[in-house]
């Protein structure tokens, strides 16, 4: 609360001032007839109580004079989001375990629910693709849908391959209608393009074309690396061998697709460089945030203003009626 007119305030000096001259004056003699006092306030002579009923009524009316108020803040909030899309490329190969021991596709997944868990106005879509894609969620604000289809990822639910245009443009077309100041397409994979009916070339092309930007990363090491092949034996457990794989990836295509759209180019070789990777994205594209404060009073002088009225009001009544005065 605060008071709009503060110095009013000042004026409550009055009343010190006014009882130290009613003190000093000589008053005349007075016989108070009155009805009987109750027991509580018989140690009080009713002349004083007369007086303190004036003063309080002064010291409201003086309040009121000094317009309490009442504040209240409203915060606007303008959000200019980013709609994000990630691609993540669910082949076979992404059960290798050469990232710190553990499968690319786990670690992918703990990285980019990292990174979602991160971000707090912008729409977020999952697009997934091996030998074709699939759209898990489109770009939303629910992050529990795109976290859920995030964790149940697995290898070996689509066709096998590695259909990186066909990836890329199914999720330009889930942002070219977007009216967001900012699109942008994380694309992670670990292979080079070997099927699909849309060349990633091609494909980079429509996103530079509709204004999206393109993140891409290769992840995993390139050459002879083992693959973890997983069957239930026959006591019903499951029984890992592994086979030699020949790994490769075309560096140069991804590259070319970042540059197309404004993007950057990844390389990412341990776990350590694929946090470091979401992390500088996170802090490159940030949503925009407008923040308007205004303040609204709200005048209070009713109050004040009423119990002074009443208090006058009943010093009156009461010296005419209950203890009448006399001089």
């Amino acid at each position: 609360m605060r008071f709009a007119n503060l110095w009013v305030l000042g004026l409550l000096i009055l009343i010190p001032l006014l009882h130290f001259f009613w003190l000093k004056r000589n008053r005349p003699p007075r016989v108070t007839f009155s009805l009987p006092i109750p027991k509580n306030v018989r140690a009080s002579h009713p002349f004083k109580i007369l007086l303190w009923l004036k003063y309080l009524s002064l010291a409201f009316a003086i309040g009121a004079l000094a317009r309490p108020q009442t504040s209240y803040r409203q915060t606007e909030r303008k959000v200019s989001g980013i709609d994000i899309v990630m691609v993540m490329d669910v082949s076979a190969s992404m059960n290798i375990e050469d990232l710190s021991e553990r499968a690319r596709l786990d670690l992918d997944k703990e990285t980019m629910e990292n990174f979602i868990k991160g971000r707090n106005n912008d729409r977020i879509g999952f697009v997934i693709f091996s030998g074709e894609p699939f759209t898990l969620a489109p770009p939303t604000l629910d992050y529990g849908l795109v976290l859920k289809s995030l964790r149940d990822v697995e290898t070996g639910k689509l066709k096998d391959g590695t259909a990186i245009g066909d990836g890329l443009s199914a999720a330009v077309n889930r942002l070219k209608d977007s009216k967001a100041k900012s699109r942008i397409i994380i694309l992670l994979t670990d292979g080079d393009s070997n099927i699909g009916q849309v060349d990633p070339a091609t494909a980079g092309d429509l996103a530079a074309g509709f204004g999206i930007k393109v993140y891409t990363i290769a992840i995993g090491r390139e050459g002879r690396v083992r693959m973890p092949i997983r069957r239930k034996g026959l006591m019903g457990n499951v029984v890992t061998t592994y086979q030699w794989f020949d790994n490769a990836l075309n560096t140069e295509l991804l590259q070319q697709i970042a540059k197309q759209t404004d993007g950057r180019f990844y390389r990412v070789q341990d776990e350590t460089t694929l946090t470091q990777v979401f992390t500088e994205i996170d802090r490159l594209e940030k949503s925009e945030v407008q923040t308007t404060e205004k303040t609204r009073y709200d005048e209070m002088f009713e109050k004040p203003l009423t119990l002074s009225s009443a208090l006058f009001v009943a010093e009156k009544v009461i010296s005419r009626f209950w203890w009448r005065i006399l001089p």
